[in-house]
C-alpha cells in the first residue's frame, strides 16, 4: 500500500478555487436572471406567444433550478475541502507534538 501524501496548502488552495468559481458562476446567474428579465412581456398576447412565454417560462425554471443547486454543492464543496484540509493539519501537528514529546524524553 502506497503512503498517502497530502498537501494541505494545495487542498486549501482547491477550496478557495471553488468558492471563486461558485462566485463567478453566480455573477453569471445573476447576469443570465437580469437578462431573461427582459424578456418577460416578448412573446406577444396572442395564444402562440402566450404557449411561447409559458415554454421559455418553463425553460428558465428549470435552468434556474439546476443553476441554484450547483452553486448550492460548490459552497458544500468548498467547505469540506476547508474542514478536510484542518483536520489534516491537526492530525499532522498532533503526530509532530508525539514525536517532540517522545525526543524531550528521550534527552534530545
Amino acid at each position: 500500500m502506497n503512503p498517502l501524501d497530502v498537501d494541505v496548502d494545495s487542498v486549501r488552495r482547491g477550496a478557495e478555487e471553488l468558492v471563486q468559481a461558485k462566485e463567478a458562476v453566480g455573477q453569471a446567474f445573476e447576469a443570465f436572471q437580469a437578462a431573461v428579465g427582459s424578456y418577460a412581456d416578448a412573446f406577444g398576447g396572442d395564444d402562440i406567444g402566450m404557449l411561447l412565454g409559458v415554454a421559455h417560462q418553463a425553460c428558465v425554471d428549470g435552468l434556474t433550478e439546476c443553476l441554484s443547486t450547483n452553486l448550492t454543492e460548490l459552497e458544500n464543496y468548498a467547505a469540506g475541502l476547508h474542514s478536510m484540509a484542518e483536520g489534516y493539519r491537526a492530525v499532522e501537528d498532533g503526530v509532530s507534538d508525539i514525536f517532540k514529546s517522545i525526543l524531550g524524553k528521550l534527552g534530545g
